[in-house]
């Protein structure tokens, strides 16, 4: 009877031993602060590794949906932003008439806009739109010049999902065909000289007609 006593008491601490672990491990620097995020079509969970701190969120489906990595030795103890990524942008419009005849895109619409505390390195859900082992190329939308960047092609569809480094969180997309960067370029390039040309236009025939 002793020791069944013995035993019982061993598992009761035991039990203890592991949920306040678990909630110490939670509470382990980084602390994550999900800024103003609506967290409610999310299930959120901190990972931290020997060299990373990794959130992951799930949707109600229980599918791992997006998830962010940091360099435990490269951020402070707490990270103060907004997480979320949606998957369809508010500057579609702009970013199709830049590159029409790209019918795959993956839109990727950060909510927080602007630079990261350091490298990101995002893991996306994209089984739903391209096959396995697909080539996908990464790529910046520019609101303020109204172009297209470049950013990376060593994107391989693995198990599903897709990898990827950022700094700065704004509007990307994904695609599986080469985009002609020039030619967002000229077209921004063409705007700026045709309104040149006609204030040009306009100085002069007001200086003609003024005289």
């Amino acid at each position: 009877m002793k020791k069944i006593i013995i035993i019982i008491y061993i598992l009761f601490v035991s039990l203890i031993f592991v949920k306040v672990n678990a909630l110490t491990i939670e509470e382990l620097p980084p602390i994550i602060e999900l800024g103003d995020m609506d967290t409610t079509s999310y299930e959120i969970n901190k990972t931290i590794t020997e060299k990373d701190v990794i959130i992951n969120f799930k949707n109600k489906n229980n599918h791992n949906i997006y998830a962010w990595s940091f360099n435990k030795n490269k951020i402070a103890n707490i990270i103060d932003l907004n997480f979320e990524l949606k998957f369809k942008s508010s500057k579609k419009d702009s970013i199709d008439s830049l590159a029409p005849k790209n019918k795959d895109k993956f839109y990727l619409s950060f909510t927080h806009h602007g630079d990261l505390p350091t490298t990101a390195k995002m893991k996306v859900s994209v089984g739903n739109k391209y096959k396995e082992g697909s080539q996908l190329y990464l790529y910046y939308y520019n609101e303020t010049e109204d172009t297209i960047e470049y950013i990376s092609n060593n994107n391989k569809v693995i198990d599903g999902y897709v990898e990827f480094e950022i700094n700065h969180c704004s509007e990307y997309f994904l695609t599986g065909a080469i985009i002609n960067v020039d030619s967002s370029v000229s077209k921004t390039l063409n705007y700026v000289i045709g309104v040149l040309f006609l204030i040009v236009f306009i100085l002069v025939a007001v200086t003609l007609f003024g005289n």
